[in-house]
């Protein structure tokens, strides 16, 4: 099973998968938001490490769920 048929699917039944992955689009959001600037000040700049820091912890805890998955120790 391919993993964007994975995320569908644990994204209809599994709500800390959901959670996930609706905080990290609101990350994407604030990130491009923030990238789209023409100046960005030194708090900004922190800002955006540490949300570039948080996407990679809760991409890094979504694929652990994609290989449950995927050696059937997660059932969706």
């Amino acid at each position: 099973m391919p993993d964007t048929e994975i995320i569908e699917k644990l994204m209809s039944v599994n709500e800390d998968f959901r959670k996930l992955k609706e905080e990290h689009a609101k990350l994407e959001e604030r990130l491009e938001e923030l990238q789209g600037k023409k100046y960005i000040t030194t708090e900004e700049e922190i800002e955006i490490k540490a949300i570039k820091r948080r996407k990679l912890e809760l991409k890094d805890k979504m694929n652990e769920f994609i290989v449950k998955v995927k050696k059937g120790e997660l059932k969706i």
